[in-house]
């Protein structure tokens, strides 16, 4: 196994557990201790992992572009919750856009098989689960990313140019005021760029430890957004700021679903 893969195992753990002792990681990926300590102490240097106890436990200090799965298992209550509330606000008949991660994945799992709905996405994970549940999905084409299993490129750009949207619904890999809506992979943030000026309104779902990061690759200012839907530890005078630029809040609470039918939770609308 090469370093790079190996250190790239070491912090999908480390994300999904918080912490985790040096010598479980070498039992696990079948190499010395003395391997992982240096891998530790390579992650501490790039500043994703800060070393404990001598350097027997190690905790993640900061986002990192994760695996999938691994990002879905992070903040996993909070995301089920806005996912929820964000698919209360489609109506029947609407065309969505909806952008790759795992809270949109959320989203597309609460969303109910409203009439004559019809969702645009790059995302083929998200496409097969709203079309097994009867939603009319359109895939758009382009350069497949395996490990998310979405489309970027000049491809999935043409095919997009064809179309507009009531409601796009994006994730965030970092929300600042500053900066804006920023993503990991400068193809996907050039997409989601799109699919935000082709819609007539546009909602980011994103949880509390988004809100102040940024990523390297900027989608667009928060001018752009419409609606935000994060979760109740959202810092309050971050929100204050947004509400006064003109921006709607909502605040998933507590109490999703299980799935798409059942009885609504009540979002609470920042004032």
């Amino acid at each position: 196994m090469l370093a790079s893969e190996r250190r790239r195992l070491i912090l999908e753990r480390v994300a999904e557990l918080q912490s985790i002792e040096a010598q479980a990681l070498a039992d696990e990926l079948r190499v010395s201790a003395m391997t992982i300590r240096r891998d530790i102490k390579r992650l501490e240097q790039d500043g994703f992992l800060r070393q404990t106890y001598g350097g027997a436990t190690v905790h993640i200090t900061k986002s990192v572009e994760l695996g999938f799965n691994s990002r879905a298992l992070q903040y996993a209550a909070q995301k089920r919750l806005i996912g929820a509330i964000a698919a209360q606000m489609i109506e029947p008949g609407q065309t969505l856009f909806l952008g790759e991660g795992t809270t949109t994945s959320q989203f597309a799992q609460f969303l109910p098989p409203h009439p004559h709905l019809q969702v645009i996405t790059a995302s083929l994970s998200h496409a097969s689960l709203l079309a097994s549940r009867n939603i009319r999905v359109i895939v758009l084409g382009g350069k497949l990313h395996a490990d998310e299993l979405t489309m970027t490129g000049p491809i999935a750009e043409a095919t997009l140019n064809r179309f507009y949207a009531d409601v796009c619904i994006l994730g965030a890999a970092g929300f600042d005021l500053q900066v804006g809506v920023t993503e990991l992979d400068y193809e996907v943030a050039s997409l989601h760029r799109l699919m935000m000026e082709r819609s007539r309104r546009v909602i980011v779902l994103a949880d509390h430890s988004k809100l102040g990061f940024r990523s390297p690759a900027v989608v667009a200012p928060v001018s752009m957004v419409t609606t935000l839907v994060t979760d109740e530890a959202a810092a309050q005078e971050m929100l204050d700021q947004l509400q006064a630029c003109g921006m709607q809040v909502t605040l998933a609470g507590k109490g999703a679903p299980e799935r798409a039918g059942q009885p609504d939770i009540q979002p609470e609308t920042v004032m």
